[in-house]
Parts: C-alpha cells; structure tokens; sequence
C-alpha cells in the first residue's frame, strides 16, 4: 500500500512539475501599498493587459505567460525581499518594476548576481542607468534628465520668477528637483527654497513652512500621492496662495479628484495646476480603450510603459528561442531598435510570423519609442498636463 501511495504521489509530482513547465514566469514589483500605493494597481494592469494578449494569441513558445505581481510598499526592503521571492522561490527571468527609483536600485541588488532581466516602468532618477548591471537593468521610461528641464522652461513660460521646491528625499525626488532648479535658475528664474522630505509621515507642517517661507509665486511639488495631498492641505493651511506646479508623482486620480480638489462642482486650490510625466507613443487611443474594458480607468502614469516591457521581454524570448534572463537581455535592443519592421500595438501576431521566420523587428512602444541606448535608458518626451474641472487633462507634449 505504501509503494502504491509513492507511486501515485510520485506520478502527481510528474504532472505538476509537467503543468508548470507549461508556463513563462516574469515578475511584476509595483507600488500596492505606501506612498506610491495609488500608482501600483493601474501599472500593474498595463502589465497584464499584455500577458493577457499575448497567451490570447497563443503564448510565447508554446507555453503562456504568468505575471506574478509582489507588493514593494514603496520600500526598499521590502522591494528586496519581494524581488528575491521572484527569482529564488518563483524562478523568474525577467521583472517589470520596481516603481520608485530607489525600490528599484535595492531590487537590483538581487536581480544583478542572479541575471534576471530588470524593466522599471517608472523608475525616473538619472541614477539608474549609472547601476553597474552588467546590462540587465533596463528602463521604458524617460529620464528626470529630460522632466527636470522641461519643468524649469515651464514654470518660467508660466510667468513665475521665484519658486520653491518640495521633494521626496530618495534619488528620484533629488534627481529631478537639481535639474529643475538649474534649468529654472539659467534662464533667469530664482529658486528660494529646496525642502527634502521623508515618506509616511503623519504632517509635513515644518517642511511646507519652510518651502513657503519666502511666499514664492509657485510651489514646485516632486511628491508621491499619499504625502502629497497632506503637503497640498497644509499648505493651504497656512495661507498660500500661488500656483502649484507638480511632478509626474502627482498625476491621477490619486490627487484629481482628491482632498484639494473633491469635484469639478466644488473646485479646489489645485484647479488648474499644471504637471509634468513622461510622453505617450503610437496608437494610445486604441491601447486605452482596450485598457478602459479590461480594468478600471485611470490617469495614472506608466501603464504604457508596463505594458512595453512585457511585449519587449515576451518577443525577446522568441527571438531567442528560450526564456533565460541572459537570452533576454541579449536579444531587447534587437527587438526594440532599428533596423527591422516597425510594429505597432496590435501587431503581435505579425511580430511572431517575422521572428520565425528569421526576420527583424522594431518595436514602436505605447509609451514612445523604446531604443534601448547602451545604459538601458531610453529617449522620449514630456507630456505637459493641466488639472481642469479636478481631473486630469492632457494639453501638449514637448519634445526631449
């Protein structure tokens, strides 16, 4: 009896092992939780959206993908561990994530040795394509290098000589508020104040006092959502009145409608604030209106950039012909960059046909174009939007 019940539990362990070796693993690390928790979920489902077309029209390589997703918290640490599940327990090759700059540098930490292919979506700091990383850390999102400067040339264009500058103290707020203040300060602009702040925290009285101190005509916000409307309350809170200019941090519904702006009826102190984010790429209306049946709609940046990274990973595999992390990272910049023919959203069938049968390709991003330099960074521009009956209106892209 005990040899039949071996056999029969070694036989289900044949066919589990069977069934999952049907299935490709890539890790999703997005933001569910903590300051960046209002941006996780949408990402996360810019993410699926492409795993979801993908196995529709048949997997990659026979076999059907599965997005495995792990909370960061918006934390380094737990970023790290969450990555580590991924590679060690799981078995990925290929991580979509992190979100903030800094998550995503401590994850790469782990994904580095283990030579698993790293795409943040979101990750904006000039930092991360300095990482040594034996070229596995990629990003599909533009540089603060570029936001930073068109900030600057905007917030001048909008008529403000002064400004003072909130930011999140990790590479991605530091990174982005350097470059806005030298742009801002060589065209003739004049910054008064640069206030670091700490994520999670209950108030952030003494840090907006001390931003406000010297009544500068805009408020300069590179802040995540969650502290970000406590920072907009207190402001308002103590008397100020000037603009505010925002971040990509602060694009969607996590902020419009929000505490300061509850509805277009109501109005708030941020109507008609101006921001920054990263541009848009081809066929975005097509992409959103699949994106709006699938899941909920958001104006919360990056879910084009998520969903790049997972057709890019996907169509790196087949052009290899197998799903190692070092076969991926060899073979993006082939599917990503010219030469080859051009493929749009919508064209993965047409993508797979080519790559069999030897052909290249150049893979046109949601997000923009994705021609991966040497850095694993790419080239792109920066959509300026306008906060208009408390939501979030997109009013003109601006080349990098």
């Amino acid at each position: 009896m005990r040899r039949l019940l071996m056999v029969g539990l070694i036989v289900l362990m044949g066919v589990g092992m069977a069934a999952s070796a049907q299935t490709i693993k890539i890790g999703s690390l997005m933001a569910l939780t903590g300051p960046l928790g209002p941006y996780g979920p949408p990402i996360a489902n810019g993410a699926q959206l492409a795993v979801d077309q993908i196995n529709a029209a048949g997997g990659v390589l026979g076999m059907d993908l599965e997005l495995i997703l792990e909370d960061t918290a918006t934390s380094p640490d737990v970023g790290r561990t969450a990555a580590s599940k991924l590679v060690e327990i799981d078995g990925v090759q290929a991580i979509v994530g992190a979100l903030s700059s800094g998550v995503t540098t401590a994850v790469a930490s782990v994904t580095i040795p283990s030579e698993v292919v790293l795409i943040s979506p979101a990750s904006t700091a000039p930092s991360i394509p300095a990482l040594d990383d034996n070229d596995y850390v990629f990003r599909t999102v533009v540089s603060d290098e570029v936001q930073g400067v068109v900030m600057g040339r905007l917030a001048l264009t909008l008529g403000h000589s002064t400004a003072s500058v909130i930011y999140v103290n990790n590479d991605y707020g530091k990174g982005l508020a350097d470059t806005f203040k030298a742009t801002f300060e060589s065209i003739g602009g004049s910054v008064l104040a640069m206030t670091a702040y700490e994520e999670n925290k209950p108030s952030y009285r003494g840090e907006v006092d001390a931003t406000l101190s010297g009544a500068p005509d805009v408020l300069v916000m590179i802040s995540y959502p969650v502290d970000g409307n406590k920072q907009i309350v207190e402001a308002i809170e103590a008397g100020y009145q000037g603009d505010i200019l925002f971040s990509d941090g602060m694009k969607g519904e996590g902020v419009a409608p929000g505490p300061a702006c509850p509805s277009a009826a109501e109005g708030g102190p941020i109507e008609g604030a101006y921001g920054t984010v990263a541009g848009a790429g081809f066929m975005t209306a097509e992409f959103d209106a699949d994106f709006n049946a699938a899941f909920e709609a958001s104006t919360v940046p990056y879910n084009y950039q998520a969903y790049d990274a997972v057709m890019l990973i996907a169509l790196a595999m087949i052009r290899a012909g197998e799903t190692s992390g070092t076969a991926i990272r060899d073979n993006l910049r082939a599917v990503a960059n010219a030469p080859g023919e051009e493929i749009f959203y919508g064209d993965w069938d047409k993508a797979v046909a080519l790559l069999e049968a030897g052909k290249e390709i150049n893979y046109q991003g949601v997000s923009g174009l994705v021609d991966f330099k040497d850095t694993g960074d790419v080239s792109g521009g920066i959509l300026i939007w306008r906060i208009e009956g408390c939501e979030v209106v997109e009013v003109m892209e601006v080349a990098g």
